[in-house]
This record gives C-alpha cells, structure tokens and sequence, in this order.
C-alpha cells in the first residue's frame, strides 16, 4: 500500500518509468528545537549490518524529469519527446518538486519525504541517524516521547 504523503510522487515514478524507490515519510517535530532543521539524509543500519540511504525526494523527481537540450528538444532516458509530452512531465516533476518540504523551522512539525534507490529493504532497522543540514554532521535519531 502507498502512503498517502507519497501517493502522488510514486504515480509521477510510475508514469515516467523510472526503477522503484523506497520512500521515508519522516515527522519531524521541530516545536522545541533552537535552530531549523533541513533533513538532508538519512541513514538507516539492519541487525545484519546492511545500511539504506535516503535523500531528498527532490533529488529523485529531477533526476526522473525529461531534460530540455541545447538543440531546444525535450528527451528522457535517451528518448525524444515532442514539445507537449516534454513540457507537461516537466510542469508536473516541478509542481512535486516545489510542493517538496525538508525546511522545519522552529516551533514547526512537518512531514519530509525521503527517496532511497534501494527498493528491497530490510524488514527492520537496528540504528537511524539523520543529517539535518547539509553542512551538519550525522546524529542519532531519537524516537518521539
């Protein structure tokens, strides 16, 4: 079952044919912090060792948008597309990627949706660590109270 946080990107994933990702939909409760919070990544172990990475969705909706060439052609994953098909699928990977949240600031709680390209996961995870800026260094998650 898709979550309903994701619903709309992963129907965009299918609908452009890129390869199945997995998805964290992350609450993030900054009401207490002192400074904002970007969750730049996400790090997640198995009791086997096997560790999952999970960016910004973000970075996985540009890389599945068709890309505009110098030659003023649309294309995706080495195919010509015509003017409206080119156009219309990059509007929409825009309007995904501009509805995108890793930003919580102060006194805010929100849902981020991460994008790992490991689609097969562990059934578990053992340790969680967060990266919440891109210049921060990597912390322990701690499960809300």
């Amino acid at each position: 079952m898709t979550d309903p946080a994701v619903a709309a990107i992963e129907a965009y994933r299918v609908k452009v044919g890129a390869a199945p990702v997995s998805y964290l939909v992350a609450d993030v409760d900054n009401r207490t912090g002192t400074a904002p919070v970007n969750l730049y990544m996400v790090s997640a172990s198995s009791p086997e060792g096997r560790q999952a990475t999970f960016t910004s969705v973000a970075d996985a909706l540009h890389s599945w948008a068709p890309t505009f060439s110098y030659d003023f052609k649309w294309s995706m994953d080495g195919k010509r597309l015509d003017e409206a098909q080119g156009a219309g699928l990059k509007r929409e990977a825009d309007d995904l990627y501009n509805a995108d949240i890793s930003d919580v600031d102060v006194a805010e709680r929100t849902t981020v949706i991460l994008a790992s390209s490991d689609a097969d996961l562990p059934t578990g995870f053992t340790r969680v660590a967060v990266q919440p800026s891109v210049t921060g260094s990597e912390e322990e998650a701690q499960p809300a109270r």
